[in-house]
């Protein structure tokens, strides 16, 4: 029985030797030859800076219709979502007691106009008699003051009038201009009160804008590089939430007075024509604004960059197909490429696919592919490495 126990003691001793030799020749064995990457040239031409924002489609006029009569809508005319006309009539509230009321102060207008037409007439015989040395200057003077006391009786009656017509004019409430009615409307038959009560709201929907923030820095950058336009910040284009990049261009047209103090930050906002009704206020937009042309600018992909305690570095080959592992200063983003400010003289092979591989000193196997190829080499080659600038621009 003990040697039975010392036989199969034996047996798993052996077949943990024969498993630990198995695993240390596994993990020996990549240590002999090149790792294979793809490598390319570092792109060097003349660059358009590009600067990317985040912003919110809103209409250029919004307002809430309110009713400057107090009463209850007798009429509703439109349902939410209707796009109307300016000047079209949305709603009606009752008009009967402003009605009355201009009824009522056209009757005095009128008794107020009969009063002055007699006065008119007493003064005016008066002032014949004084003229003939009937009567005193006294008489004629009291006749005259009861004159303009008429006229002023009927010009206050005539404002009555005016107001009462007006009222009643209130009662009908009209698009201040042409757009889309919001959902929320008001139902016929609800008490509204006088600059008080939102019956709804109305947006125009041609041209929109698009409201966002940039920094101070980036601001003085892109005036730079548009001061042939008077200051003005043109050919802007829009990607909309779906990833479509909206066909028509914009232009800046409202810039903040002043930066923000507390971010740092400026406020714009760019028009943009919607003829079709694609952009709706509250739509989430990508805005991409052109500054200017940096002349011999380094450019390398966004997948050859990797991170190390906040530090940007990208993986040179050597002429002995050695990998140099050098720090880079990294600059605005360019679609797929980053503009590097400093690290790199253009002349240099870099590792565009296959970093997580590799390591300085690493002796590597390069395949060479050209800035097209990036279009078709996976993304997910970097192995998640690549990063964002922490002071991009």
């Amino acid at each position: 029985m003990l040697e039975k126990k010392k036989i199969i003691a034996l047996g798993l001793s052996g077949l943990l030797l024969l498993s630990v030799l198995g695993c240390s020749k596994k993990a020996a064995a990549p240590q002999g030859g090149a790792v294979a990457v793809k490598t390319m040239k570092v792109i060097k031409r003349d660059t358009p800076l590009t600067y990317d924002y985040t912003g919110f489609v809103e209409a250029k006029n919004e307002v809430q219709i309110k009713s400057k009569v107090t009463g209850n809508i007798v009429q509703k005319l439109v349902n939410g979502g209707d796009v109307v006309e300016a000047g079209q009539l949305l709603y009606v509230v009752d008009p009967r007691n402003y009605q009355n009321s201009m009824y009522n102060a056209q009757a005095n207008l009128a008794n107020a106009q009969a009063n002055l037409a007699n006065v008119a007439k007493d003064a005016a015989r008066y002032q014949t008699l004084y003229q003939q040395g009937a009567v005193s200057r006294q008489t004629m003077d009291s006749y005259n003051t009861q004159l303009e006391q008429a006229q002023a009786s009927v010009a206050a009656q005539q404002a009555l009038v005016d107001n009462a017509r007006v009222n009643v004019g209130d009662t009908n409430i009209v698009a201040p201009f042409a757009g889309k009615v919001d959902t929320n409307c008001l139902a016929e038959g609800s008490y509204v009160t006088a600059s008080s009560t939102v019956l709804t709201s109305i947006s125009n929907s041609d041209p929109m804008r698009v409201k966002f923030s940039l920094a101070e820095n980036d601001y003085l950058k892109l005036m730079q590089g548009n001061t042939s336009n008077s200051g003005r910040l043109t050919d802007i284009t829009m990607t909309l939430s779906d990833g479509s990049v909206y066909p028509a261009k914009g232009v800046v047209n409202e810039v903040d007075r002043s930066v923000d103090s507390t971010t740092g930050t400026l406020t714009l906002k760019a028009e943009f024509p919607n003829p079709n009704g694609v952009l709706l206020p509250g739509m989430f937009a990508h805005i991409t604004l052109v500054g200017s042309t940096r002349p011999n600018a380094i450019l390398i992909p966004q997948r050859a960059v990797t991170d190390l305690l906040y530090k940007h570095f990208v993986y040179i080959v050597g002429s002995d197909n050695k990998v140099i592992m050098r720090e880079v200063t990294l600059g605005a983003r360019i679609g797929r490429l980053w503009l590097v400010e400093s690290g790199l003289d253009g002349s240099e092979t870099i590792i565009a696919e296959g970093i997580q591989k590799v390591n300085k000193d690493t002796t590597v196997n390069p395949t060479m592919i050209t800035e097209k190829d990036l279009d078709t080499t996976a993304t997910s080659a970097s192995g998640g490495k690549t990063t964002m600038p922490s002071a991009s621009k």
